[in-house]
């Protein structure tokens, strides 16, 4: 299989780990061969150290035939925009989460990849790791049977972004939040554990109309919040399962669990989903075993990491069978994240009208 040549569009503090993981872990399938950023010289650096030979603006970038994929790093609020002049430009789109920030742009984004035959993917891709591929073996063997419930919590430990983030203002715009920049990775879990979300009914606030960053290069600087910080919900997967969330930047500790799947005969409890590894824990107390137990993990997949989802994508176009990290997945969870704020808004139950497929176990074959 020949190597993919790779721009990374973004160089801010994601893209390393997005370079490491493709030169260390899938340098067999993908080349990176172009840095772009709206700051030439954070470009620049970048380049210089990952050794990626081309420094390009915009422009250059889409006027590169030899560019084939773009891996879209951007903030929120420019996804659509860059993706579907990426697209097209000719070239494949993996974009960091969200899709898009309207439900408008997103369908935009799949509609373009479709006309132009063009693959789309989106993060997260954490759901690749070997925490959620174990926990998806375990729901699939019937350790815990039927699946009729999940719970999660999502709570940044510092209390908001700005405490510990360099550049955390885009966090409290339109397009972010706790919901949108986090959900993502709990639905995406969900999408793969369970399957795709019919209903959403939420409530949120606005607990901290301002911030103030205390970290460099900018610290003293305050930021007004412009979206909800604080949200809860229960939603209800399409197989009659029922979930509930909590994200949110405005609470400082928690000891619940990120993530809790309820099913017939057990129950599994697992980790960070913003994290590709970690302990997964089964109870089968319907069984007589009264103790937790923790299950060995697919360790094959433990190096897995980011670019994991780029590199699904690349095979996927290679050997012509869908990819896990799809655009229609990143679509859904899209509508999904913004029937939160919608329900919140209103009061009302949102229906989604979107869908996608639960993507298949690393371990099976499309």
């Amino acid at each position: 299989m020949r190597k993919m040549k790779l721009a990374i569009l973004g160089c801010g503090s994601i893209s390393g780990k997005y370079i490491q993981c493709a030169k260390e872990q899938y340098s067999d399938i993908m080349e990176i061969v172009a840095c772009v950023d709206i700051n030439t010289d954070r470009a620049r650096e970048c380049a210089e150290k990952y050794k990626i030979p081309k420094v390009y603006s915009l422009d250059e970038m889409l006027n590169d035939n030899d560019v084939e994929l773009v891996v879209n790093l951007t903030i929120p609020k420019v996804h659509a925009e860059l993706t579907i002049a990426c697209l097209e430009s000719g070239k494949h789109v993996y974009s960091e989460k969200p899709l898009a920030i309207s439900r408008e742009e997103g369908k935009k984004i799949i509609d373009t990849s479709k006309r132009l035959g063009l693959r789309v993917g989106c993060a997260p891709d954490t759901f690749m790791g070997s925490a959620i591929q174990t926990a998806k073996k375990l729901i699939e063997d019937g350790w815990i049977g039927e699946p009729i419930g999940a719970s999660s919590i999502m709570v940044s430990p510092t209390r908001g972004n700005e405490n510990w983030h360099p550049d955390p203002e885009f966090f409290y715009q339109k397009g972010a939040g706790p919901m949108f920049d986090m959900g993502p990775y709990y639905f995406n879990a969900f999408i793969n554990l369970i399957g795709p979300i019919e209903s959403v009914n939420a409530q949120s606030r606005i607990t901290f109309p301002e911030r103030l960053i205390v970290t460099q290069p900018k610290y003293g600087q305050k930021i007004k919040v412009e979206v909800p910080t604080y949200i809860s919900g229960i939603f209800q997967f399409k197989n009659g399962a029922i979930g509930s969330i909590m994200t949110t930047f405005d609470v400082w500790n928690t000891k619940q669990p990120f993530i809790e799947i309820y099913g017939e005969d057990g129950t599994l409890v697992l980790p960070d989903p913003n994290q590709f590894t970690g302990s997964v824990y089964m109870s089968r107390f319907k069984f007589g075993d009264t103790e937790w137990h923790e299950v060995p993990t697919l360790i094959e997949y433990d190096n897995n990491g980011r670019s994991a989802g780029v590199a699904d994508m690349i095979a996927a176009i290679y050997n012509n069978y869908p990819h896990r990290a799809s655009g229609e997945m990143g679509y859904h969870v899209l509508d999904i994240i913004n029937a939160f704020d919608d329900a919140a808004q209103t009061g009302i139950k949102q229906v989604l009208k979107s869908t996608c497929d639960k993507p298949l176990g690393l371990w099976k074959n499309y």
